[in-house]
């Protein structure tokens, strides 16, 4: 199994300071939002991050096959659930450790790995509302057999999560989503970047919220998939209401949108450098 690094962040009110930064491209190897060395932003600071370096684990790029989610979800288990006892994430029902790991921000890497929101949630044992920030539904059917992919994961948590009981995706664009067939856009409450500006999604559960970074125009940010219209001040300040809200218990947040590390076409350190504050600012955000 591979290694992964302890770093020390930030104090924050809002969750509880734990931070997973998953590894799959090793973009992050090029980003510093989460580093505790000198030329990291939060350099003397109590907040821990983990670095899981998930590069070796073979059928994770945009499709997610089952020997590869056992694997995911085994690393998870005895790196970040029980200081390196394990855990069994399947068979567990109520296990402290594995709520406190949960309860934290997960940067999962580029939308490739969008699919690690259905891993995490698969974890979640209480009933819980899914929100989730994307310029895609991610409601496509898998291309052969039940595989789990970047553009399924939300039908999928749908499909298979027990314990989901409303999603609600801000900022897809319009024409994917009326390409959705019918019975499944109806399972889903959609919001336009206008509407989010008079009201959030109003629910009675527990909030996990999932932001994908290609809602934020491409002028702002630049992600390795087709890119939205909102504003990258905007989406902090929406986070930010979302994590802070009285009224609204958050249970976890994961962010994706990455752009990847050879990306053609695009400056790739500038882009880095981009995600990299942006990434930064969620953290001071939250």
């Amino acid at each position: 199994m591979r290694s992964c690094t302890w770093q020390t962040l930030q104090d924050n009110d809002m969750m509880n300071g734990k931070i997973t930064v998953f590894n799959f491209s090793s973009v992050y190897e090029e980003e510093s939002f989460y580093q505790g060395d000198k030329s990291s932003c939060f350099c003397g600071s109590s907040k821990e991050a983990l670095l899981l370096d998930m590069k070796d684990i073979p059928g994770t790029n945009c499709m997610c096959d089952d020997i590869a989610v056992t694997e995911i979800k085994e690393r998870i288990a005895v790196n970040c659930c029980a200081n390196n006892e394990g855990l069994n994430v399947e068979k567990e029902t109520d296990s402290a450790a594995l709520r406190d790991f949960l309860h934290g921000i997960h940067f999962i890497d580029s939308g490739n790995y969008h699919y690690m929101s259905y891993i995490l949630l698969s974890m979640v044992k209480e009933p819980f509302s899914l929100v989730v920030f994307d310029h895609h539904p991610d409601m496509q059917p898998p291309k052969f057999g039940d595989i789990l992919s970047c553009g399924g994961w939300v039908l999928k948590v749908l499909q298979d999560n027990p314990n989901v009981r409303d999603v609600h995706i801000i900022g897809a664009d319009e024409k994917l989503i009326s390409e959705l067939p019918k019975e499944d856009r109806a399972r889903v409450s959609f919001y336009t970047l206008d509407d989010i500006k008079t009201g959030r999604p109003k629910t009675e559960y527990p909030v996990y919220l999932s932001v994908d970074k290609d809602v934020v125009k491409r002028e702002e940010l630049i992600t390795n998939w087709d890119q939205g219209e909102m504003n990258a001040y905007d989406l902090l300040g929406c986070i930010r209401e979302l994590a802070s809200d009285p009224e609204r218990k958050l249970i976890g947040i994961d962010i994706c949108g990455e752009c990847a590390p050879d990306q053609e076409g695009i400056d790739v350190g500038a882009a880095i450098a981009g995600n990299d504050e942006f990434n930064r600012l969620v953290i001071d955000t939250i």
